[in-house]
């Protein structure tokens, strides 16, 4: 195998153990606050692009409008997001996190922590934000 190859191979070995990794992560802040799983995964995007349509949130994690029905309405029960009227057509709704979304913040502090005091240089850290930025683009393409 060449250098090239090798390198690759190296990444994609890397990448897929922090998959692993992030699943068990995810699982046990999930536990913590009551959630299930991919419960988070709607929490993520709500937290990191704003408030959003069922349909914004079900293209973005790849789930059926259908399935978002059910689980939409359970946060909310849970009170972790609440519902308002899209103010541009007044017949959808937007979607947005609650004060409760500060549980996850907290459940997931030790792992900030590590990232926080990690000794990467900050180099390095704006070259692995950047190339998780492009995998990730490449990602959603295929």
């Amino acid at each position: 195998m060449n250098p090239d190859a090798i390198r690759a191979q190296s990444l994609r070995d890397a990448i897929r153990e922090l998959r692993i990794e992030l699943v068990i992560l995810n699982d046990r802040v999930a536990r913590s606050v009551g959630l299930q799983p991919r419960d988070l995964d709607i929490l993520d995007v709500i937290d990191r692009e704003g408030p959003c349509t069922p349909s914004q949130i079900a293209g973005r994690i790849s789930w059926s409008r259908a399935t978002m029905t059910g689980v939409l309405s359970r946060l909310e029960a849970d009170e972790w997001i609440e519902r308002d009227t899209n103010p541009s057509d007044g017949r959808s709704m937007t979607i947005r996190s609650t004060a409760r979304f500060a549980e996850l913040t907290s459940a997931y502090a030790a792992a900030d922590r590590v990232v926080d005091e990690s000794e990467v240089s900050p180099e390095v850290i704006d070259f692995i934000a950047e190339a998780t930025v492009r995998l990730r683009t490449a990602n959603r393409s295929t």
